[in-house]
């Protein structure tokens, strides 16, 4: 049976993101998006205000549709996210066969830019346009774009102040890559994943911006990345 990859999104982000990944990489993983409070099919629930308890909430729902090996993939906040999860599912799981990580310094590196969750409107609108973090559509139009807001704010907000916490080193490789203009990385904080386990840690920069899942770069990255570790397994 084909592994599962659990997919965290970034900040504001939701599973719909995922949707089409599964038609590009179906013959070596089955996509699992996953989502997260406040958006999507949880767009009733809260935002998350603490990290600790949206890792146990969404370690509690991969638990739940695990069967087999898995593994995590996460983008900017999700980078994260996937990080703590590995540790999270240890315990019951064991680790994922890979940790997968794209738009993020390892997570030893603090975030490299101005806090994001408090700044005004107008000037958040500003900055998420540098990032490519909205669709240009979207950034005109209030009605569309202020219910967005709070949900990327709480994100934010988390990804900002995060510090890694006491976690011993993992042993599962990791895979980690940035587009060469991202903002929020450097190929020195990228290859600070190595810190993060004792299997090998492979680090890749590719032709892109921060928001960079749809760039063909980034799914030729992701196939070659994923052939290779189900090969191994």
């Amino acid at each position: 049976m084909r592994p599962q990859l659990f997919c965290l999104p970034h900040a504001g982000g939701s599973s719909a993101g995922f949707a089409p990944w599964s038609r590009h990489v179906a013959s070596h993983v089955r996509v699992r998006p996953v989502e997260l409070p406040g958006r999507g099919t949880r767009w009733d629930e809260p935002p998350p205000d603490r990290l600790a308890t949206l890792v146990v909430d969404l370690a509690t729902r991969i638990r739940a549709e695990a069967d087999g090996p898995y593994l995590l993939y996460g983008h900017s906040f999700g980078a994260l996210l996937a990080y703590e999860l590995a540790h999270a599912l240890r315990p019951s799981l064991g680790e994922p066969a890979a940790l997968l990580v794209s738009g993020r310094n390892g997570p030893g590196v603090s975030h490299p830019s101005i806090p994001l969750y408090g700044l005004p409107r107008d000037r958040l609108l500003e900055q998420l346009r540098e990032l490519d973090g909205v669709p240009i559509a979207l950034l005109d139009k209030p009605d569309l774009i202020d219910p967005f807001l709070p949900v990327l704010r709480a994100d934010a907000r988390l990804a900002e102040l995060y510090r890694r916490g006491r976690h011993p080193v993992l042993s599962c490789p990791v895979r980690a890559l940035a587009g060469e203009s991202d903002p929020l990385v450097d190929p020195a904080g990228l290859h600070r994943w190595s810190e993060e386990t004792t299997a090998d840690c492979l680090v890749e920069i590719v032709p892109a911006g921060h928001m960079l899942a749809s760039r063909p770069a980034f799914l030729a990255w992701l196939r070659r990345t994923l052939n290779a570790l189900t090969a191994e397994a």
